[in-house]
């Protein structure tokens, strides 16, 4: 009995939600050329001052409009997505965010290399690390290890290697 219950539960659940992101799918659109630039500045901008309140309202609007947009499709790496998520840690949203965003403008930014998932996850991160970075100097308490252990590799020349075995 509780294992038809558990499947007619995710059955809704899946009829829930295909139904609520059908629709929106039709409605999405195609992003512009302008917007794809804005999207680029906020991510840049981002960088070097994430905790700024303009910027993160212009980095929540991004994220909502590349998550809408149809025509930009990011691969994130599922591992590194859920390790960035911890919900221990106060940031995240802003780390997970630069991931996400960072991935968008490198596929913006180099349409040439579309397909190449690790060289968009490398150059996500290293937007991610900046954010950390830029964070640490406004509040110094905020270290975490996950972060602290990337920047390392990246130190050492190893966030490549890293990256590579993670995200297979």
């Amino acid at each position: 009995m509780h294992k038809k219950h558990s499947a007619w539960i995710l059955t809704l659940l899946l009829n829930l939600l295909s139904a609520a992101v059908v629709p929106k799918a039709s409605a999405q659109g195609t992003s512009t050329l302008e917007e794809r630039a804005r999207w680029v500045e906020i991510t840049h901008k981002l960088e070097s001052n994430p905790l700024d309140e303009s910027a993160n309202k212009d980095g929540e609007w991004a994220l909502n409009r590349l998550n809408d947009a149809h025509d930009i499709h990011v691969p994130l790496c599922s591992s590194l997505l859920v390790e960035l998520n911890d919900a221990k840690y106060k940031y995240r949203h802003e780390i997970v965010r630069q991931y996400m965003l960072a991935s968008g403008a490198f596929l913006i930014e180099n349409p040439t290399k579309a397909g190449d998932t690790h060289a968009m996850n490398v150059a996500a991160v290293e937007s991610v690390l900046k954010v950390y970075s830029a964070i640490l100097q406004q509040k110094s308490d905020a270290k975490w290890k996950p972060l602290d252990d990337l920047v390392k590799k990246q130190s050492q020349g190893k966030l490549d290697d890293a990256l590579r075995k993670q995200c297979k």
